[in-house]
């Protein structure tokens, strides 16, 4: 899948390897990956992505951090 075109990482205050990329494959398909297992990618729709990013504005998901 080198074809993704990822977006810089995300990455959390800590300093360590959790750094988050969004990429979208050609198709327009949203895909996930963190830096520190590239090969690993999770694959959504644009309606998942956007709900996850809205939920995580609202804290809905301080839960799990």
């Amino acid at each position: 899948m080198s074809e993704i075109q990822w977006q810089n990482p995300i990455c959390g205050g800590d300093g360590g390897n959790a750094c988050l990329q969004i990429g979208h494959a050609p198709d327009g398909t949203p895909i996930l990956r963190e830096t520190a297992r590239p090969t690993e990618l999770i694959t959504t729709t644009p309606e998942g992505l956007r709900n996850l990013i809205t939920a995580a504005k609202r804290g809905e998901l301080d839960h799990l951090l």
